[in-house]
């Protein structure tokens, strides 16, 4: 069974436009360094809100998942948006 991931963000007002810019970047670059473990990372960005993000993540596995987070471009991405994260809540989900 697939691993999925739900996470809910809230961004520095002023910041969204760039964290939206560095997520986008990293979805790719996960989905082309971990083919066939990461199968989809989607970013969306509610019109009703000026702060939030959702990131919708699919994994094949939990291994999957966990090297994801293990990951140095995971590592890379953390350090340059954890400024910009007012709160954080993940959903790990069966798929």
């Amino acid at each position: 069974m697939a691993t999925g991931l739900i996470v809910h963000l809230e961004i520095v007002p002023d910041q969204r436009e760039a964290f939206v810019e560095i997520a986008r970047a990293h979805g790719a670059r996960s989905l082309r360094l971990e083919s066939g473990r990461c199968l989809s990372f989607e970013v969306f960005v509610p019109v009703t809100s000026a702060t939030q993000v959702i990131l919708v993540e699919k994994y094949v596995d939990d291994d999957a998942l966990q090297a994801h987070w293990d990951s140095p471009h995971m590592a890379e991405y953390s350090a340059r948006v954890e400024a910009m994260i007012t709160s954080r809540t993940r959903y790990r989900c069966l798929v």
